[in-house]
């Protein structure tokens, strides 16, 4: 009995010694090991029009997700798969026309892509595309022009 207790007395002491931090930054490193090398397959399997692939790189780009974020890249490859038939795809480039995010503010074009998601049955681009049509209503209503096609 006396063996266990101070087998168990050693084994504590032994984790209570240890630093937790250590660990947390391994795994910290092999998480970022894990995201750069989801980033280098993402990017491989989207330059062959995998669609999947090609939404993953857009919303790495958004979230700077193991690279650099960058707005104007992710709606590059937000594009390229909602041309591929994306349905979250097409509502992500609704949001980007809508808020302004990689491109000009542009209400008419995200009205055409939150319509074709919303087609496809997704809800949020439903929601946003009627809080649209409101706003864009009251525009017209108070004689405003609404442009089309602008750039920056």
């Amino acid at each position: 009995m006396k063996r266990v207790i101070l087998l168990l007395t050693i084994i504590s002491t032994m984790i209570l010694s240890a630093n937790p931090f250590n660990y947390m930054r391994i795994d910290a490193r092999r998480v970022q090991q894990q995201v750069s090398q989801k980033f280098i397959y993402a990017q491989r399997a989207a330059a062959q029009g995998n669609v999947l692939a090609q939404f993953d790189l857009a919303m790495m780009y958004a979230r700077g997700d193991g690279v650099r974020r960058s707005e104007r890249e992710a709606f590059k490859w937000f594009h390229k798969a909602a041309r591929n038939n994306h349905t979250e795809a097409k509502f992500y480039m609704g949001l980007s026309f809508a808020q302004g995010r990689g491109v000009k503010r542009q209400p008419q074009l995200a009205r055409y892509w939150f319509k074709l998601a919303a087609k496809a049955g997704h809800r949020q681009a439903m929601a946003h595309l009627a809080s649209l049509e409101r706003s864009l209503r009251v525009k017209v209503l108070r004689g405003q022009r609404i442009s089309f096609n602008t750039y920056r």
